[in-house]
């Protein structure tokens, strides 16, 4: 009997530790995301009007810092900063970052310099360049649509 009620009793502390824990203190909701995407050119060919689309695979790294997606910044807490990276596919890029309501997070967009031949003069005389972009700052914020077009000089 006393082996029972021993059983029961240790249940019931159980049961009550449980049940006493907040759902919240230990979940977190997903985060939502939001779309970035737009146009990439470069002038690979200089006898052209106008900048055609860079290579398929130039790569477009996003950065951001992991406490803009706090509601809660803690100091003693080390955050982290987050990657991520879209390649162009047919002189566009689309990608899916992170983004909360409460607060404007800071994206850093850092196109990736790449080597390329580049059409000198009309005579097809090609020569090799390095193409860059400078990197900039967007600020990003849940339910927003954002288009940022990229133009790599050579």
């Amino acid at each position: 009997m006393k082996r029972i009620f021993s059983i029961i009793a240790i249940a019931l502390i159980g049961a009550f530790v449980l049940s006493s824990c907040n759902k919240n203190d230990y979940e977190t909701e997903p985060l939502k995301t939001i779309t970035v995407s737009g146009t990439v050119k470069a002038n690979l060919d200089l006898t052209a009007a106008n900048p055609g689309d860079a290579p398929n695979g130039t790569k477009i790294i996003f950065r951001i810092d992991a406490s803009d997606l706090c509601q809660t910044y803690d100091p003693s807490y080390t955050y982290e900063t987050l990657q991520y990276e879209a390649e162009v596919s047919g002189g566009k890029y689309s990608i899916e970052l992170p983004a909360v309501k409460f607060n404007a997070a800071s994206v850093d967009i850092v196109p990736v310099d790449f080597k390329a031949n580049q059409i000198q003069d009309a005579s097809g005389a090609t020569k090799e360049k390095v193409f860059t972009s400078p990197a900039y700052t967007i600020s990003i914020q849940e339910g927003e649509v954002y288009f940022e077009d990229i133009v790599f000089i050579g």
